[in-house]
């Protein structure tokens, strides 16, 4: 009996959790808008960065691109730090903000990571598409195309 009990509890179990995966849209739109990427250095991580294009996401809440960045390095663990530059098709951010708006539930993202320290990041309009490149002056760079 116990046995069935156990059983029958995993199956309730797993399928709820499927179910409330798969009803959820801006979880699933949030993916297709998600990249993540390391710079790595003789097999060891120096810095991780998420990516969130947060345009179509929110239609008509901002006016240039704009995206949730999520950062961990080994050197200050900020994005504002000498170490590293973030560039859109080769332009420097126009605003880089450590408050994001509430509307932006960021901690039911994808990839969320309790260590990485988030930001909200302004660019001035450019074409498409988008290169978003997070590089380090001594380590190498990584490279997202939105």
């Amino acid at each position: 009996m116990k046995k069935f009990l156990l059983i029958l509890l995993i199956f309730f179990t797993g399928c709820s959790i499927k179910t409330a995966i798969k009803q959820d849209p801006l979880y699933e739109k949030t993916l297709t808008y998600t990249q993540r990427g390391q710079i790595i250095n003789s097999l060891e991580t120096k810095a991780m960065i998420d990516a969130v294009y947060l345009n179509p996401l929110y239609p008509k809440k901002f006016n240039y691109p704009t995206f949730l960045i999520g950062v961990y390095n080994e050197t200050d663990n900020t994005l504002n730090n000498v170490e590293f530059t973030l560039t859109l098709n080769n332009q420097q951010p126009i605003k880089i903000s450590k408050e994001i708006p509430k509307f932006i539930i960021y901690k039911n993202f994808p990839f969320y990571n309790e260590w990485m320290n988030y930001y909200i990041v302004e660019f001035n309009n450019t074409q498409k598409p988008y290169n978003l490149i997070y590089k380090s002056r001594h380590w190498g760079k990584v490279k997202f195309t939105f």
